[in-house]
């Protein structure tokens, strides 16, 4: 099965196989995202689930700790630590 993913900031909307990681997506569709680390810890890539939150993997102790430290609302993840289980729509915000 696919998902479709829409970069907001490039109008770009791509497909992928369900369960891939958002960074592996960014990458081959060359999405404007930024990733430092790649490891949830620098929070160059903070996105924001536009659409589709509920289609993205949970979230880890070291991303959940990284973005209450930014007080980021709900809907901001780290793009290195999510993996897309359905449609999601994506906007860029970095650190």
């Amino acid at each position: 099965m696919s998902v479709k993913v829409h970069f907001l900031l490039e109008d770009l909307l791509v497909e992928a196989p369900e369960g891939t990681p958002l960074q592996a997506i960014a990458d081959a569709a060359g999405a404007d995202i930024t990733f430092g680390c790649r490891t949830g810890s620098c929070g160059t890539c903070r996105v924001r689930v536009a659409e589709g939150l509920g289609h993205c993997s949970e979230m880890g102790a070291e991303e959940r700790d990284f973005l209450q430290g930014l007080d980021a609302p709900a809907d901001q993840r780290l793009a290195c630590q999510v993996t897309v289980h359905g449609d999601v729509a994506i906007d860029y915000l970095g650190l």
